[in-house]
């Protein structure tokens, strides 16, 4: 699972290229829709780009895999990135609540954070309207990044408030 910034840009070099920049100038969005098919590279993509926003040794803007935070993120282990997955058929509101009340708090490590929502396309509409009033009122050292591969099941509020990063299809 440990893909480099490397190796993935050769699956999505206009994605990579833009996030590249957006860490290079330190204008990394508050939230984030990435969107396509399956198998498109996201969810890594995803983790990168929060290895890039917590990594001690950054390389410009390519994490060094090495440090403690790039080590902790790869084992799922880090205290301020937290990776919300369905559960069961849907993600529901008291999973976005409770990410909201760990949000409050301030950052373990440092004061950034980070939230990955998986198949963002799945919260039931009462998670959904509870992500919105998240997202409506970012905080500075916050990044949500939502993954899907249904954009068009999404609420517009939501994708108005992302910016929406399309993955191309893998050869």
């Amino acid at each position: 699972m440990n893909k480099t910034w490397d190796q993935l840009e050769l699956y999505q070099p206009n994605i990579l290229k833009m996030l590249a920049n957006s860490i290079k100038k330190q204008r990394v969005a508050h939230a984030y829709l990435f969107e396509g098919n399956r198998g498109t590279g996201k969810k890594n993509i995803s983790l990168l780009l929060a290895k890039s926003i917590f990594c001690k040794e950054l390389d410009g803007y390519k994490p060094c895999n090495q440090c403690l935070n790039c080590r902790r993120i790869e084992s799922g282990n880090h205290p301020d990135l937290h990776v919300i997955e369905p559960d069961g058929q849907s993600i529901k509101k008291g999973q976005i609540q409770a990410l909201q009340e760990e949000f409050l708090k301030t950052g373990v490590e440092s004061n950034k954070k980070i939230y990955i929502i998986n198949h963002a396309d799945k919260m039931t509409i009462m998670a959904a309207n509870s992500l919105l009033k998240f997202l409506e009122e970012p905080n500075s050292q916050t990044v949500a990044i939502l993954l899907t591969e249904n954009v068009h099941r999404m609420l517009n509020t939501i994708l108005s408030r992302c910016q929406v990063l399309s993955f191309k299809p893998l050869a």
